[in-house]
């Protein structure tokens, strides 16, 4: 199982995070949320990170000179669209960078509309990330019916939406075929990163949160 932890806004928070058994570490650029980043910060944030963890910067409706920025300027591995882009966006993040990861970001707003926007941009994107619709885009802390998830197969997705340790557990339960989570606010205190929190999430999905030798060997 993947683990995605999100919403990184301070160089301790992700110091916190840096040689824990994570996948992936995220940030939002996008200025209506409460846990926006500039790109100079970000790309600060990039240099401590271990070359092993996805570094991922959460975008809505970037418009080119945003994406050639984060491209040129960043040592961002993947961007996350989280908005409504179109086609023509994805394809000019490729056309820009073949080895930028894409992700797209899809409310769970019901089966009909979820399955017609995998159809529609499975072809284009590497990864989706299934979260609780929202007029935010996301960052709610809320939690949907994740039984309409059932009918997703052969698609990489992360859940997310509420996610901490409860919801986890609860997610377990089902007969689900996602590969992941993305976490922001279930390994917060107080909107900080909970180091305690995300020992406890790891362990729980990964089985181990602890720097075993292939974690500690990380070249940066």
């Amino acid at each position: 199982m993947k683990l995605k932890f999100c919403g990184f806004k301070t160089i301790a928070d992700v110091q916190k995070a840096n040689n824990l058994n994570i996948d992936a570490i995220g940030f939002i650029h996008y200025k209506k949320s409460k846990r926006y980043v500039d790109l100079q910060t970000i790309n600060q944030f990039t240099e401590i990170i271990p070359n092993t963890i996805e570094k991922v910067i959460v975008v809505v409706n970037p418009d080119s000179d945003t994406l050639d920025e984060i491209i040129e300027s960043t040592g961002i591995t993947t961007i996350q669209l989280h908005g409504n882009e179109s086609s023509a966006t994805i394809q000019y993040i490729r056309k820009k960078s073949k080895g930028i990861k894409i992700i797209k970001a899809l409310p769970a707003t019901n089966r009909f509309e979820l399955t017609k926007k995998i159809e529609k941009y499975k072809p284009l994107v590497d990864q989706f990330i299934i979260d609780t619709p929202s007029q935010a885009y996301g960052g709610t802390g809320q939690s949907y019916d994740w039984r309409m998830l059932d009918v997703l197969d052969d698609v990489d997705y992360l859940v997310a939406g509420g996610m901490d340790e409860q919801n986890i557990r609860n997610i377990k339960t089902l007969s689900l075929n996602h590969n992941g989570y993305d976490i922001a606010s279930g390994i917060e205190t107080n909107q900080e990163k909970d180091l305690t929190k995300m020992h406890t999430i790891i362990e729980l999905v990964k089985g181990d949160y602890k720097n075993d030798e292939k974690y500690t060997n990380r070249s940066r």
